[in-house]
């Protein structure tokens, strides 16, 4: 007996992977710096092709180029945040938008001028198949990897908030910046290592992009509504509240396509943000609970 429910389950969990990955270092940054970094979809479009280079040049394997990628990525957001955001770091919430803004529009063409506007592909092996006949659905290992990949991604995020004295700082900076300063945390290395995190996390996103779909100068700012979507409905700075969010992104969005009329499921991302409104409205702070701050 068919279930094409748990079928497209499966994409949405995909989905929702992708979105995750991205939505994660968004929030985080968005809770320790208090910015919305409008340029984070850039640092996705650097993974993919730090990746694209790392496995379709040099000839590393794939995981080899995601280890790459996420190297790479972090210490170019790291340093791209120390040249824009840092020295107005004490400006306010308006200067720091419209910078990242102004940022992203930068290093989207930048992208475009060295790479070209057409996608380049990642050439892995063909994934394999597992289907179940009599239940109506399949899932590839790639597939497998990509959504394996994002869960241990978050456990290992987990376990350095929890584990760590700086994963401890960072949480502390969250809740109150002024009080973890008189007790006598760095938090200009918190920053640090927020960014270093946000970006790596954002380049892990680039290359399983690149490597499902292809690489090209747009991908990340496609992804960047789906993201903040992720962020304000899972509770602006929350990370766990951005990965729930994320799946539940995914999923309806998959759902959406699948099941509405032909002529609204081609708007199925315009009805995960009917759903990010009906929550909204019921619940402001989102699945967590945590508004989003003044600055």
């Amino acid at each position: 007996m068919a279930i094409p429910f748990v079928q497209e389950l499966i994409f949405g969990l995909v989905l929702g992977s992708f979105i995750a990955l991205g939505a994660i270092g968004f929030t985080l940054v968005y809770g320790l710096v208090n910015m919305i970094n409008f340029a984070h979809g850039e640092f996705v479009t650097v993974g993919a092709y730090v990746g694209l280079i790392a496995a379709q040049f040099v000839g590393l394997p794939l995981a080899v180029a995601i280890v790459v990628a996420l190297v790479v990525t972090s210490v170019f957001g790291w340093g791209v945040a120390q040249v824009t955001f840092e020295p107005l770091n004490d400006a306010g919430a308006v200067p720091l938008l419209l910078t990242s803004i102004g940022l992203g529009l930068v290093l989207r063409n930048g992208i475009r001028l060295v790479s070209g506007a057409s996608p380049r592909y990642i050439e892995v092996t063909r994934p394999t198949a597992y289907r179940f006949e009599e239940w109506g659905f399949f899932f590839t290992d790639q597939q497998a990897f990509i959504v394996g990949l994002t869960l241990v991604s978050v456990v290992a995020l987990h376990l350095f908030l929890n584990r760590t004295m700086i994963g401890v700082a960072m949480r502390a900076t969250a809740d109150d910046e002024d009080l973890a300063l008189v007790t006598g945390i760095d938090t200009r290395r918190v920053r640090h290592v927020v960014w270093l995190l946000a970006s790596g996390f954002a380049g892990i996103a680039g290359v399983l992009l690149a490597v499902s779909r292809s690489a090209n100068p747009s991908l990340g700012f496609g992804q960047l509504l789906l993201i903040l979507t992720a962020a304000i409905l899972g509770g602006a700075g929350s990370p766990y509240g951005a990965v729930v969010g994320s799946y539940i992104l995914g999923i309806g969005i998959s759902m959406a396509v699948a099941f509405l009329p032909t002529g609204v499921s081609e708007f199925g991302t315009t009805m995960a943000f009917v759903v990010l409104i009906v929550v909204l409205l019921v619940r402001p702070g989102g699945i967590v609970n945590q508004e989003v701050r003044e600055s």
